[in-house]
């Protein structure tokens, strides 16, 4: 791990993120920022629609939050989420947004984890197991989840279909997969790797509330790291929440690189 830095690992996550926008997601890129509109689908209480995911500029703040505020407006939205990290520029962003009354609304840590040797074997409750995403009732299981545990709504049968058809296709190169856990047959945890060269990006990890502190959050982020090490990653990249997710993994070898903050500000 110590041939990456900070800002390495930064730039890598940044790359997946852009990567893994799709075709309904409406951003604004720029040489300063990247201003996204995340549908309905994707939309939960700790997901919101407006979102600046980052941004590097030398204007003065005010002439550039105007901007910003005007296209989110035009979108019908009155509220704006705005990432800040080390690599933020101007250095006074965080500051900034906190005096136009900002507040924080979530807050991540970023993870990076040398894969070599991943012989991790978590402690897991007995009946807990993991499968891979890989017919129509996984999915279904995985969707399940997903639904529950952010509070979305569920997606139609077209759209389960189609992400059936495309869970198969990755599959054949490997180049994304997603698991789920269950506990005696209950669909409980879930969690995506996406293979970029020898990186993994480990990404829309969920356990339901009932089933947490039984080992299945662990279990879902072995079984990812050992299929992704199985199919040529040697690093792993992901973000966690500081009081959740972040201690289970720097406790399963993750250091961590840095953290991202996010501030919501209406924008009316």
């Amino acid at each position: 791990m110590s041939s990456w830095s900070a800002e390495q690992v930064l730039r890598a996550l940044k790359q997946f993120d852009a990567s893994k926008m799709s075709d309904d997601v409406k951003r604004i890129v720029t040489a300063e920022y990247e201003l996204v509109r995340f549908p309905q689908r994707l939309l939960s209480p700790t997901f919101p629609a407006a979102q600046v995911l980052w941004s590097d500029f030398t204007r003065p703040f005010d002439a550039v939050f105007e901007e910003v505020a005007r296209m989110v407006q035009g979108w019908n939205l009155d509220a704006v989420h705005w990432w800040v990290t080390s690599a933020t520029r101007p250095k006074d962003t965080e500051s900034q947004l906190v005096l136009r009354g900002g507040e924080r609304s979530d807050t991540f840590l970023i993870l990076a984890r040398d894969l070599a040797g991943d012989t991790a074997n978590p402690r897991v409750d007995e009946g807990v197991t993991v499968e891979l995403v890989r017919d129509e009732r996984t999915l279904r299981d995985a969707v399940v989840v997903e639904t529950l545990g952010w509070g979305r709504s569920m997606p139609s049968e077209e759209t389960l279909d189609q992400r059936l058809l495309d869970a198969l296709r990755d599959l054949e190169e490997w180049v994304e997969f997603q698991v789920v856990a269950s506990v005696n047959g209950d669909p409980t945890a879930t969690g995506r790797c996406t293979i970029v060269g020898d990186v993994a990006r480990l990404w829309g990890a969920v356990t339901l509330p009932e089933f947490r502190r039984r080992g299945c959050y662990q279990a879902v982020l072995s079984r990812r790291t050992r299929l992704a090490v199985e199919h040529g990653a040697t690093l792993a990249l992901t973000r966690g929440r500081p009081l959740t997710s972040g201690p289970l993994l720097i406790r399963a070898g993750f250091t961590v690189y840095g953290e991202e903050r996010c501030y919501g500000l209406a924008i009316i």
